[in-house]
């Protein structure tokens, strides 16, 4: 993979923790310089720190909060303004939201809605025009499994990411011409903060680094939909042409959320 990155400038979001941190880890290993966008200054400014240590003057932080235009559009900026390019945006902040829909409130929506989606297209909108300038570039927006599968318990989760995945789609074929790529990254679990403490991860959930390598892989490739892990790959493509089985499978996992909350308090 080090001739698709090495000496490129990646924008990563979401840079300080999870699959954001382990992407601008990798990416710095790769040869790119990477500019780190988080809310949470001090815990960026030291994964900055530390990879600086690792590959001096490869990273850059700056604390950004996503759900602010002038925030993102001040990020590309300083971007440009370091190295001259950006080459690739990895739009990955976001937060999870696993509730029955009884209990969420349209304030939650918009909450999740701002962070998970608004955030992503303000981030498109702000990196478009040096990209044009530049003849070309790759977007790479982070959705979810959530995001082409309709979850049962995840209605406002899915609805963002939902939105993710038609707006990147869409885009890749607008742009197409103008040399702009977009990447859709679709994972199942993976294990990040996302589920808070550690006891709530999912058995099947994946490392950070193996999401990693493989959309850094996808990417690489030019793929539309990075979908993985495998298994849950192989199981949406099943999908597609047994919409039967699809029912089954998700008003069982319906059921067995319920069940679970029921019995330990959560739904995984």
């Amino acid at each position: 993979m080090r001739e698709t990155y090495e000496g490129k400038v990646a924008v990563v979001t979401g840079a300080a923790d999870g699959m954001g941190l382990g992407l601008c880890r990798r990416l710095a290993e790769l040869g790119a310089y990477v500019v780190m966008g988080d809310i949470n200054g001090e815990k960026l400014n030291a994964e900055a720190a530390r990879i600086n240590q690792e590959h001096p003057g490869h990273a850059l932080a700056r604390v950004t909060d996503v759900t602010k235009k002038d925030q993102i559009r001040s990020l590309i900026r300083k971007t440009v303004e370091w190295k001259g390019f950006v080459h690739f945006l990895f739009n990955n902040a976001g937060m999870g939201g696993t509730l029955p829909v009884d209990q969420l409130e349209l304030e939650d929506w918009r909450s999740l809605f701002e962070l998970n989606f608004w955030s992503v297209l303000q981030g498109i909108y702000a990196v478009l025009p040096i990209m044009r300038m530049q003849g070309g570039g790759h977007i790479v927006n982070t959705s979810s499994i959530a995001g082409i599968v309709p979850l049962p318990y995840q209605e406002a989760y899915c609805a963002t990411k939902y939105a993710v995945s038609a707006v990147g789609q869409c885009l890749r074929y607008e742009l197409w011409d103008e040399n702009i790529r977009f990447s859709t990254v679709c994972p199942s679990n993976v294990a990040t903060s996302i589920f808070g403490d550690g006891a709530s991860i999912p058995e099947d959930a994946v490392s950070v680094e193996e999401a990693v390598e493989t959309i850094l892989e996808g990417v690489g490739r030019n793929e539309n939909l990075i979908v993985f892990p495998e298994t849950v790959r192989r199981q949406w493509e099943r999908f597609q042409t047994a919409p039967e089985e699809q029912e089954q499978i998700l008003l069982g996992m319906a059921r067995a959320r319920k069940e679970n909350y029921r019995t330990k308090g959560r739904y995984f």
